[in-house]
């Protein structure tokens, strides 16, 4: 039987063994990281839709062994990147990766990652790009989120250059305001208004919620509906036609008779049964492109594939003679393997000046 001096002495003596291997554990968690990425997260802060913003960054290896890199993966086709597959980074080395991030035509925050992965045991980095889309007329929150049985809220608008601006219409009908009243008070810089999807089935709830504005440059302003319906239960047919429009929506900004807008559509390629792969090539040859709203024609002017899995569309919208002012409706693509819908927003002037 031990003592109490012996049990106190092997208690000392187990701690103190344990103790080595606890700090041991945290270097060697650090020790396994191969490489790293210089700048792991390039911050654009606030950028235009649609705009198109390079980065670059320097993989670089902290082993005093060659790595090879396997493969770069971008986490969404909005990024563009320089072929480093197969490349050797020497130990302590470095290699470039150029990349792009294609802001979308909405507003929000967005982030671009790309995983790069190496032969072998090697645990792969990332690197990121982050930006703000901001239009001329800024959105808090850039959504409508009407998620959780949620059908009411409010956005605030306001313009970035602090100029007065008025709001002709919101969610297809004349804006609700909270604080404002358009017949007795002037033009403000700043409003809050209000959303309300209550009475909408989910096949009749919007991706969107437009607003149209008269600042000079900021027509419309698309607001995602954030709901369950506008989520993986919206386009059930993209399945069967194996594509979608790349950005669900297209701002076709100020047309009028005599001066249509000319706008640009992206198709992607859409399979993910199949992890992307095509297996019906045929999904980009289009057929046709149709305004479903009376007021615009929409003619196609052309289509274009690019790589395996997309193509662009170049596409001509012009109201009729009646029509002016705001105008929001859906263009219908089809293709050699089915057709699908895209939400749209115009606004009509009476001449061919804006």
């Amino acid at each position: 039987m031990l003592s109490r001096v012996s049990l106190s002495s092997l208690c000392v003596l187990v701690l103190a063994a344990a103790a080595p291997l606890h700090a041991q554990q945290g270097p060697a968690s650090s020790a396994r990281a191969a490489a790293v990425v210089e700048p792991a997260v390039v911050e654009l802060g606030a950028i235009e839709p649609a705009s198109l913003h390079p980065a670059h960054f320097v993989i670089r290896n902290l082993t005093n062994q060659s790595l090879t890199v396997k493969a770069a993966l971008p986490n969404c086709k909005c990024t563009d990147i320089s072929d480093v597959s197969g490349k050797v980074i020497a130990p302590g080395g470095t290699l470039g990766l150029d990349a792009s991030l294609k802001a979308p035509r909405a507003p929000g925050e967005k982030e671009a990652k790309v995983t790069i992965l190496f032969e072998g045991q090697v645990p792969p980095v990332t690197a990121a790009i982050k930006g703000d889309v901001q239009f001329p007329v800024i959105a808090e929150p850039p959504y409508c989120d009407a998620l959780k049985e949620n059908v009411r809220g409010v956005v605030k608008l306001r313009s970035k250059d602090g100029k007065p601006f008025r709001i002709l219409r919101s969610g297809g009908k004349d804006p609700a305001y909270l604080g404002f009243d358009p017949k007795a008070d002037e033009p403000r810089a700043e409003y809050t208004l209000l959303w309300d999807l209550s009475g909408k089935s989910c096949e009749q709830m919007p991706l969107w919620w437009f607003v149209f504005t008269d600042h000079p440059t900021c027509p419309s302003i698309p607001l995602r509906v954030r709901d369950e319906c506008t989520g993986s239960k919206a386009d059930a047919a993209r399945h069967a036609r194996f594509w979608i429009v790349k950005d669900q929506l297209v701002d076709a900004e100020f047309a009028s008779v005599g001066k249509a807008a000319v706008v640009t559509i992206d198709l992607e390629h859409y399979n993910p049964p199949m992890r992307g792969q095509v297996t019906n090539a045929r999904f980009r040859e289009v057929q046709s492109v149709r305004s479903l709203t009376p007021s615009v024609v929409a003619t196609l002017v052309s289509a274009t594939p690019h790589g395996t899995d997309g193509a662009t569309l170049t596409v001509k919208l012009e109201p009729i003679a009646a029509a002016v002012g705001p105008i929001e409706g859906e263009l219908e693509i089809t293709t050699a393997t089915g057709s699908g819908r895209v939400p749209f927003t115009l606004l009509a002037t009476e001449s061919a000046t804006k």
